[in-house]
């Protein structure tokens, strides 16, 4: 079984936006979360198609879960290619979601992306509660799993937060030029890589720019130096990469292999 990617994108600000209706009826708030998780999954499948509309394949991107504010996809990428595109057509539907719904309420979208080795050191698992005739639910558990949802606090509107098998990945594919991704700085993560800080990297497309609003950059740091600098090299990445094989290596005799995609 090949790595399955897992994708994030939760609404930014909505605690705030819901509260707003206390002690009101939930009906003011409740039409724009429908909107979103209805119209997002359909949006997000379109521009997929247009993506790889010169391809002879196109993934099939699948609802997981939904959670709260956030919706997870999940797709089976055949190439490093295929992973990069597939993010940079994420990207396009999150700005376009927002120029199109999120015009008149205080609402911003972030993504977090996620490669997980599942029949390795994770599992998947059917629920039967909750397959239906269309097919099996089939769940997801595991480390790999849990790291997106660690990374995903670190994620910012307007851009997508990658795993280091997501970064290598990229940098690996024939696309990779087709993006731009920041290190914009490092936290240790419960239960991840020993306590070694994990690099927290923003993807963006190579042409974009981060479209952070003044506020959040006054009340963000890593916005406001992500702001002025740009992307980083890919040498740096690289380096990164491999001080994090070498920490697991020297430190505690573990050997994390790059993740294989396709034949």
């Amino acid at each position: 079984m090949m790595p399955r990617l897992f994708l994030s994108v939760d609404m930014v600000g909505s605690t705030e936006f819901k509260a707003r209706f206390t002690g009101q009826s939930s009906e003011g708030w409740l039409a724009t979360f429908k909107a979103f998780f209805t119209n997002f999954p359909l949006m997000a499948a379109g521009q997929i198609g247009f993506e790889f509309l010169d391809d002879g394949h196109t993934p099939a991107l699948q609802v997981w879960k939904v959670m709260g504010d956030e919706v997870v996809f999940t797709t089976e990428p055949r190439s490093p290619e295929e992973v990069t595109s597939t993010l940079l057509a994420l990207l396009r539907t999150m700005r376009m979601y927002e120029e199109k719904h999120f015009q008149e309420v205080p609402l911003r979208l972030k993504g977090t992306a996620w490669l997980a080795d599942v029949g390795g050191p994770n599992i998947e698992i059917e629920i039967p509660e909750l397959s239906t005739g269309q097919g099996a639910h089939l769940d997801y558990i595991g480390p790999d799993i849990d790291l997106g949802f660690r990374i995903s606090k670190f994620a910012r509107p307007g851009t997508i937060v990658i795993s280091l098998d997501v970064l290598e990945v990229i940098l690996s594919a024939g696309n990779g030029q087709a993006t731009a991704m920041h290190l914009v700085g490092r936290e240790p993560l419960k239960g991840v890589l020993f306590g070694y800080p994990y690099p927290i990297v923003w993807l963006l497309g190579a042409e974009d720019r981060f479209e952070f609003l003044p506020w959040e950059v006054e009340a963000d740091p890593w916005m406001a130096a992500a702001m002025s600098a740009g992307p980083t090299p890919v040498a740096e990445l690289k380096r990164v990469i491999e001080n994090m094989r070498l920490y697991l290596r020297k430190m505690h005799g573990r050997e994390r292999a790059p993740v294989t995609l396709g034949d």
